[in-house]
C-alpha cells in the first residue's frame, strides 16, 4: 500500500511515507502559523528520498493519516480563546466547584489525600464568564420551565462584553432533550451573526459528550471549545493543502480512542493525545511481534512526555471518565499520562528552592531553544543535551538545523549558572537530571498505582527525544531492559517500520557510558 502518516508536534512535524515495500521518514520544523508549510517540507524530503514527484504521491497514495500533540501542548501551556459558558440558572457553580473534590483530579496521590493543601488548577473559564439562563428540563426531558429567550440574549451580550471568543452551551438534562441547547445556539447566531463576531465557535455539550453528569459533560465541552479554533484552522488548512496538490480522498484523523475518522466526523476533544495514542498502538503491535512482554510506552517530544502501558497479551488500559490535565471529561479514550517535559521545555532558576525547574512552558519551534539561534533567550532540555555532548551541532534533524553550542552555553551560564554559582556544564547536568527524574517518577507512579513493578517492564523509548533520555529514566527506576531508536527521526504511526533498526540493551550496564 501507499500511505502518508504525519505527526505534528509542538516543535517538529514528522512524516512517514510507505510506498510499496519502501519506507522513508523525514522531519521539518512545525510551522504554527500554517501547519501545511511544515507538512509540505517534511513530505517533500520523504518524496525526494524515493525519487518521486509530489503530484505522483498525492494522486496515488491510498490514505493520509494525521496525528498530533498540538491540543495537548495548548492545554499544557494554556493557549486558547476566552470561553463563555451558558448553563441552567442555579448551576453556574458546577464547574468551579468541580464536584467538591474535583480539583484534586490530575494530581499525585499524596496531594489528593490532602485536598485542603492541594493547589487548585488555573481555570480555563473564570467565574465571570459563566452565565445562567432561565430554563429547566426534567430527567426525562420534559419541559419544566420554558427557555426565556430574552434572558438568553441578555446573558450572551454580557459574555461578549466580558471578552468571550467562543461559547459553550451546557444545559441540565440536555442529553435526553437537546431542544433548549439547539435554540440557544440559534439565538446566539441571530444576536451575533458571523459578520459581527466572526466564526466564533458554539459548542453544544450534548453533541460532545452524550452521557449524563453535568460537571464532566460541561468540562468536556469546555476543553473541546478551548481547542476547537486551533485544531479546526490547522486541520482544515491541511486538508485544503491536500486538495490543492491533487489528493481527492478524505484525510484520516487519529482519535484518542485508538481509532480513526474523517475530519468532518472529528471533534477537537477527540484529537487530544492522538499522537501518543498512535504510539501506544504501534507499541502494542511491536510487543506482539517481538515477545517483549510488559511494555511501558514513553513518548518524549518537544513539549510533552506521554506514558502508556501495554501489558503482556496485548492488554491496553482505557479511561471511561478520563482526566484531561486537571479536568474530568466523559468520553472514553486510551489511558495516558502526560507530563510537561520535552526537548523544548524551558529550564529556569527556581528562586524559592534555589535549584532548577523544568517546564511546563515550551520554547516550541519559533523561536525554539536557544541553540536554534533564532532569538530564543530561554534554555531548554535540548540546550542541555547539546552542552553535555549528546547532540551533534551539525547533524541535528538530519542536518537541516545547525545548532549553536556557543549560544546554548552562554545562555546556561547566564540564566542558571550565575544564580547558582556554577558553570554551564554543571547547570546543564542539573537540568538533565531534573527532567529525567521527573519522567522516571511519572512512570513509577503510573506502574505502582496499578500494582506493577518497573523491573518487570520493558521501556520503549521513542519520540524526538526519547532515545536521548532512555538511559537516565531506566536507571532512575530500575528498569532492566529498554528499546530505543538509534535515530530520533521517526514516526509514531507505523510500528513495523519504526522499529526495524531499534536496539535492545540492558540499561544499568550502559547508562553511564552510552552516548546516543
Amino acid at each position: 500500500m501507499e500511505r502518508v502518516s504525519v505527526d505534528i508536534g509542538g516543535t517538529f512535524t514528522d512524516c512517514f511515507l510507505v510506498w510499496g515495500d519502501r519506507y522513508v521518514s523525514a522531519k521539518a520544523l512545525t510551522t504554527h502559523q500554517n501547519l501545511a508549510l511544515g507538512f509540505n517540507a517534511a513530505l517533500g524530503q520523504a518524496i525526494e528520498q524515493l525519487d518521486l514527484t509530489l503530484e505522483q504521491v498525492m494522486g496515488e497514495v491510498d490514505s493520509v493519516r494525521y496525528a498530533t500533540t498540538l491540543g495537548t501542548n495548548a492545554l499544557i501551556e494554556r493557549r486558547g480563546p476566552s470561553i463563555g459558558v451558558i448553563t441552567t440558572a442555579g448551576f453556574e457553580s458546577s464547574v468551579p466547584l468541580s464536584r467538591g473534590r474535583g480539583y484534586g483530579e490530575g494530581l499525585p496521590d499524596r496531594y489528593r489525600k490532602d485536598l485542603p493543601m492541594a493547589q487548585r488548577p488555573e481555570p480555563i473559564v473564570p467565574i465571570p464568564l459563566i452565565a445562567g439562563v432561565r430554563e429547566r428540563l426534567s430527567e426525562n426531558g420534559e419541559v419544566i420551565m420554558a427557555l426565556d429567550e430574552e434572558d438568553v440574549r441578555a446573558q450572551v451580550r454580557k459574555l461578549v462584553d466580558r471578552g468571550a471568543q467562543a461559547f459553550v452551551v451546557s444545559l441540565v438534562n440536555s442529553v435526553v432533550n437537546p431542544a433548549h441547547e439547539l435554540r440557544v445556539e440559534e439565538l446566539i447566531r441571530s444576536e451575533y451573526p458571523e459578520h459581527m463576531l466572526g466564526s466564533a465557535p458554539i459548542i453544544l455539550a450534548h453533541l460532545v459528550a452524550g452521557r449524563k453528569g453535568e460537571y464532566a459533560r460541561t468540562s468536556s465541552a469546555i476543553v473541546d471549545a478551548f481547542l476547537h479554533k486551533a485544531m479546526y484552522l490547522g486541520l482544515s488548512t491541511l486538508e485544503l493543502n491536500l486538495r490543492d496538490n491533487g489528493h481527492d480522498r478524505p484525510m484520516q484523523v487519529v482519535h484518542n480512542s485508538g481509532g480513526m475518522a474523517q475530519l468532518n466526523s472529528t471533534d477537537a476533544l477527540q484529537t487530544l493525545h492522538s499522537g501518543p495514542v498512535a504510539g501506544i498502538g504501534a507499541s502494542e503491535h511491536l510487543a506482539a511481534e517481538t515477545d517483549l512482554g510488559n511494555v511501558v510506552c514513553s513518548d518524549m517530544g518537544g513539549t510533552s512526555f506521554d506514558i502508556g502501558l501495554v501489558v503482556e497479551g496485548g492488554v491496553k488500559f482505557y479511561d471511561f471518565n478520563p482526566v484531561i490535565d486537571r479536568w474530568m471529561v466523559n468520553i472514553p479514550m486510551v489511558h495516558l499520562v502526560t507530563l510537561g517535559a520535552g526537548g523544548g521545555s524551558v529550564a529556569r532558576y527556581d528562586r524559592l528552592r534555589r535549584t532548577v525547574a523544568v517546564g511546563p512552558e515550551s520554547a516550541g519551534s519559533d523561536p525554539g531553544p536557544a541553540c536554534y539561534d533564532k532569538g530564543g533567550r530561554d534554555v531548554t532540555v535540548t540546550d542541555a543535551d547539546l552542552v553535555l555532548g549528546y547532540l551533534e551541532p551539525d547533524n541535528y534533524a538530519g542536518g537541516q538545523i545547525t545548532l549553536s553550542e556557543k549560544r546554548a552555553t552562554n545562555m546556561f551560564r547566564r540564566n542558571i549558572g550565575k544564580p547558582l554559582d556554577i558553570d554551564a556544564v554543571a547547570a546543564a547536568k542539573l537540568v538533565k537530571q531534573k527532567v529525567d527524574n521527573d519522567m522516571a517518577n511519572g512512570i513509577a507512579q503510573e506502574l505502582r498505582a496499578r500494582g506493577y513493578e518497573p523491573a518487570n517492564f520493558t521501556l520503549l523509548a521513542y519520540g524526538g527525544n526519547g532515545a536521548l533520555h532512555a538511559c537516565g529514566i531506566a536507571d532512575a527506576i530500575g528498569i532492566k531492559k529498554f528499546w530505543c531508536r538509534r535515530s530520533a527521526l521517526f514516526s509514531r504511526l507505523s510500528a513495523r517500520a519504526i522499529w526495524t533498526s531499534s536496539i535492545s540493551t540492558n540499561a544499568p550496564s550502559i547508562c553511564k557510558s552510552m552516548t546516543v
